[in-house]
């Protein structure tokens, strides 16, 4: 991956298209990273063993593989889509002039309908989609997508080898949680269009976790890092090993809860989930806003203290499948399991 292996799965169906949402040049996706350059140039990746404790941070923010990404635009409305491919780093996403977020999908596609946030937390294989309208604004004028500042406790205040990277290979670190902007959008040209953000998005059944086998008692997995070692319920990962807690039954849906124990080091852990899409119940113990859980997902936020309860549908696929922290560096280190479906 931080070698430039990236990139998006464009999925649509009838549903979407009936829509009318901007497609074509106004669809854009921007693939967000953090890379640490040499003085030729190269990649630069883990200059100290506390980075596989942390996960690796960059010194440079690139979309699409660009540094300083600019996008000329016209006076009309834009859908972008959002990967957050960075292997550690959270992006506290805004826009430069305090006007609102349009969300209008996340991680498994369109929401129910538009809503409106001063900022979206991204985590690792995050996504988040925007209806962007730059309607009203003058030919020259731009606005810049940013990620603001974000307090990750001491995460957001280390320095030097100790921490997550010092004044070496290639320049300063940008810490986790520093402000920076990500992208600039100037306006080219102006144009009048038609097009007007849907109420409606697309058709969601109701998030029922009454249908779920174990409402009462959920099928709980607590992450921490262990001896340099990540674990989930202090088990590292086996390569086709499954404990019994982890066997489910094809047919059934379940209530899970991924819990952030802390520890020392205090981590966030973007838990991703194989094989399906979940929704989210709840989550106990946040101290952040910004947080993305509208939806169908794949990945979740667990910041330090946090559980999080997610509704689980096993409906349509029988076998091995993977569970995992998307901090890249974590899951090297063992933060992943298998979970098993099995044919009732």
């Amino acid at each position: 991956v931080y070698g430039g292996l990236a990139g998006l799965f464009i999925v649509t169906d009838d549903e979407e298209q009936s829509l009318g949402l901007p497609g074509d040049e106004f669809d854009l996706p921007l693939v967000i990273q953090d890379r640490t350059f040499d003085d030729n140039n190269g990649l630069v990746y883990l200059t100290h063993h506390m980075e596989r404790m942390t996960g690796f941070l960059g010194n440079r923010i690139l979309v699409n593989g660009r540094p300083r990404y600019t996008h000329k635009v016209a006076t009309r409305p834009y859908r972008l889509r959002i990967l957050n491919g960075s292997n550690s780093r959270i992006y506290n996403l805004a826009w430069s002039d305090g006007r609102p977020l349009t969300v209008i999908g996340s991680d498994g596609g369109l929401l129910p309908s538009p809503l409106e946030r001063s900022n979206v937390l991204l985590g690792p294989a995050e996504r988040v989609e925007v209806w962007a309208d730059f309607s009203g604004m003058g030919k020259g004028s731009e606005v810049t997508l940013v990620s603001e500042t974000l307090d990750l406790g001491p995460l957001s205040r280390m320095t030097g080898p100790g921490g997550m990277r010092g004044p070496t290979a290639g320049g300063r670190f940008l810490r986790n949680g520093a402000p920076f902007a990500v992208a600039r959008f100037e306006i080219f040209y102006t144009e009048k269009s038609s097009l007007r953000l849907p109420g409606r998005l697309s058709e969601f059944l109701p998030l029922d976790a009454e249908e779920a086998e174990n409402r009462n008692t959920p099928r709980r997995f607590h992450i921490a890092m262990n001896h340099m070692r990540g674990v989930i319920n202090n088990r590292v990962f086996q390569m086709t090993g499954v404990a019994e807690e982890e066997v489910v039954k094809l047919g059934t849906r379940e209530v899970w809860e991924f819990i952030n124990r802390g520890g020392m080091p205090a981590l966030p852990h973007p838990m991703h989930v194989h094989g399906l899409q979940f929704r989210v119940l709840g989550r106990m113990g946040g101290l952040y806003s910004g947080y993305l859980d509208e939806g169908w997902k794949d990945t979740v936020m667990l910041m330090p203290g946090e559980r999080v309860r997610l509704l689980m549908r096993f409906e349509d696929y029988d076998g091995l499948f993977l569970y995992h922290c998307h901090n890249l560096e974590h899951e090297d280190m063992g933060m992943m399991r298998n979970y098993y479906v099995r044919k009732v």
